[in-house]
C-alpha cells in the first residue's frame, strides 16, 4: 500500500506540474492574442476617429459638403452616419439662414432707400414751403424800395410837366433808381444763395450767419411791429458746419415765433435773439413773448408732420428737418422750453467740433 500511494503522489505531482505548464503556455498565447487584438482595435477605433476629426474640421472650415464614408455597420459607423445627418441638417439651415440673410439685406436696402425718398421729399417740402414764406418776406423787402421809386417816377414826370426837368435832375433820378433796383436785385441774390445747399462743410460765423437770417425776415417783423432784439456775443463763435443750412434753421425758428405772436394778437410783441460761449459751446438762443406752447404737445413739435397751422399755412416739417440738420448734419442739440411770457428755442454746438 505505501509503494502504490507513494507511486500515485508522484504521478499526481507529475500531473499537476504538466498541467500548470500547459495553463502557462495557454495563459501565455492568450495574453499575447490579447494584446494582438487591442492593437488591432486601437488602429482601427484611430482610423475611425481620425476620419470624423477630418469630417469636422473640413466643416468647421465651411466645407459643408463633405461627408464621412460609412465603412461599418457598428457604433462606429452609427457615430459616423450620425456625423453625416447632422452635416446634411446643418448644412440645410445655414443655406436657409443665408437665403434670410440676404433677402433681410435686401429689404434692409429697400428700405434705406425708401427713407432717403422720404426725406428728399421732406427736404423738398420744406424748401418748398420756405421758398412760400420768403415770397412775403421778399415782397416787404421789396415794399420800401418800390415806393421810393414810385416817387422818383412822379417826381420826373411832375418836373417835366412843369418844364424843370433838367440833365442835372434827370441823372439824380436815375442814379436813385439805379440804387433802388439794386438794392431790390441783392434782395433776390440774398434768398437764391440763401436757399442753395452747402455741399460741403466749412467754417463759418455764428454771429454772422444769425444776422443773415435775421435781415431776410426783419421787413416782415416791421410789418407786424414786432420789436427784434439782437444779443451777440462779444468773443466771435466759430463752427464747422453748413452755413446755409444753419441759417435756415434760425429762419424757421424766427418765422414760427413771428406766427405764435400774430396768431395770438400779443401787445408789444418782442423776439431776442442771443449768442454765447458757454461750456465749450455755443449757445444760440431765440424767445419769444407769444405765450408759450402747450405742454401737451410740446414734446411733439419736432415730429415730422405735426404742425398746429392751418394746412394752408404749415406743414409741420419745419421744425423735423431744423432737428435733423443740427442733430444729424452738425453734432448739435435743439431744444424747446416754455417761460412765464412764451417759448425758448435753445441750439448748442460743439465748439470743437472739426
Amino acid at each position: 500500500m505505501s509503494e502504490i500511494m507513494t507511486e500515485n503522489q508522484f504521478e499526481i505531482k507529475s500531473f499537476i506540474k504538466a498541467l500548470i505548464n500547459e495553463l502557462t503556455i495557454i495563459t501565455f498565447a492568450m495574453v499575447i492574442l490579447i494584446i494582438i487584438i487591442a492593437l488591432l482595435m486601437s488602429g482601427y477605433l484611430s482610423k475611425k476617429i481620425d476620419h470624423i476629426l477630418i469630417g469636422t474640421k473640413k466643416f468647421a472650415n465651411n466645407e459643408l459638403d463633405y461627408r464621412i464614408k460609412v465603412t461599418s455597420k457598428d457604433e462606429i459607423g452609427q457615430l459616423e452616419n450620425s456625423f453625416n445627418e447632422m452635416a446634411t441638417k446643418i448644412e440645410k439651415l445655414i443655406i436657409e439662414e443665408k437665403k434670410l440673410n440676404s433677402n433681410l439685406e435686401q429689404k434692409v436696402i429697400l428700405e434705406t432707400s425708401k427713407q432717403k425718398e422720404q426725406e428728399q421729399l421732406l427736404i423738398q417740402q420744406t424748401r418748398l414751403a420756405a421758398m412760400g414764406e420768403m415770397i412775403g418776406n421778399i415782397a416787404h423787402q421789396w415794399r420800401q424800395p418800390l415806393n421810393a421809386l414810385g416817387l422818383v417816377l412822379q417826381n420826373l414826370k411832375f418836373s417835366y410837366d412843369i418844364g424843370e426837368l433838367n440833365e442835372n435832375m434827370m441823372s439824380k433820378s436815375i442814379n436813385k433808381a439805379t440804387m433802388l433796383t439794386n438794392s431790390m436785385s441783392k434782395t433776390i441774390d440774398d434768398f437764391r444763395n440763401f436757399f442753395k445747399p452747402n455741399k460741403a462743410k466749412e467754417e463759418f460765423s455764428i454771429n454772422e450767419n444769425v444776422f443773415k437770417a435775421i435781415e431776410l425776415v426783419e421787413s416782415t417783423f416791421e410789418h407786424h411791429h414786432i420789436k427784434l432784439e439782437k444779443h451777440f456775443s462779444l468773443e466771435e463763435p466759430k463752427f464747422y458746419g453748413f452755413p446755409n443750412e444753419f441759417s435756415q434753421v434760425i429762419l424757421n425758428i424766427l418765422t414760427n415765433a413771428k406766427d405764435a405772436i400774430f396768431e395770438n394778437k400779443i401787445d408789444n410783441p418782442l423776439v431776442i435773439v442771443q449768442t454765447k460761449i458757454e461750456d465749450s459751446n455755443i449757445l444760440i438762443s431765440i424767445k419769444d413773448n407769444g405765450k408759450g406752447i402747450s405742454e401737451e404737445i410740446i414734446n411733439k413739435i419736432f415730429e415730422p408732420y405735426f404742425t398746429t397751422k392751418d394746412e394752408s399755412k404749415g406743414t409741420g416739417i419745419g421744425l423735423y428737418m431744423s432737428k435733423l440738420i443740427i442733430e444729424n448734419n452738425m453734432g448739435g442739440k435743439i431744444e424747446v422750453k416754455n417761460d412765464d411770457e412764451g417759448a425758448i428755442f435753445t441750439i448748442k454746438l460743439p465748439i470743437n467740433n472739426n
